[in-house]
């Protein structure tokens, strides 16, 4: 069993086999099932592995290790590679991603933050 939790279009599978993930990986792509959500147990906020694939194309298969600056995504042709990075990234296997071409990805400008809530003295939201 692995250490992770994955989330699909419509389930939370936690603590999965290599095989069992294997499985998802390769069932992607039809209908409405298209993506893949990993994370470890106990989770790290921001840090993550995904792949979206929908039938008659590529798998895009996306790594996170905590802020935007590390958001990376590379382009597969076929489930076997996604599986094998897939797989070392939950065992934590060290190199895990080497031989893949990443890319980081642009998620464009960082949003603005909001405004302070503005509070009376009684605890009321004003303008």
């Amino acid at each position: 069993m692995l250490a992770i939790a994955v989330q699909t279009n419509d389930a939370r599978h936690l603590r999965v086999g290599a095989e069992e993930l294997a499985g998802l990986v390769r069932r992607i792509g039809a209908g409405g099932d298209c993506f893949l959500v990993v994370q470890r147990i106990p989770d790290l906020p921001d840090v993550y592995i995904q792949v979206w694939h929908k039938a008659g194309r590529h798998y895009a298969l996306e790594h996170r290790d905590g802020s935007a600056d590390r958001h990376f995504e590379v382009h597969l042709e076929g489930p076997e590679p996604v599986i094998a990075a897939m797989t070392a990234w939950a065992r934590a296997e060290p190199g895990w991603g080497e031989g893949l071409d990443w890319r980081p990805l642009d998620l464009g400008p960082a949003p603005e933050p909001a405004a302070p809530l503005m509070l009376d003295a009684e605890g009321d939201p004003h303008e």
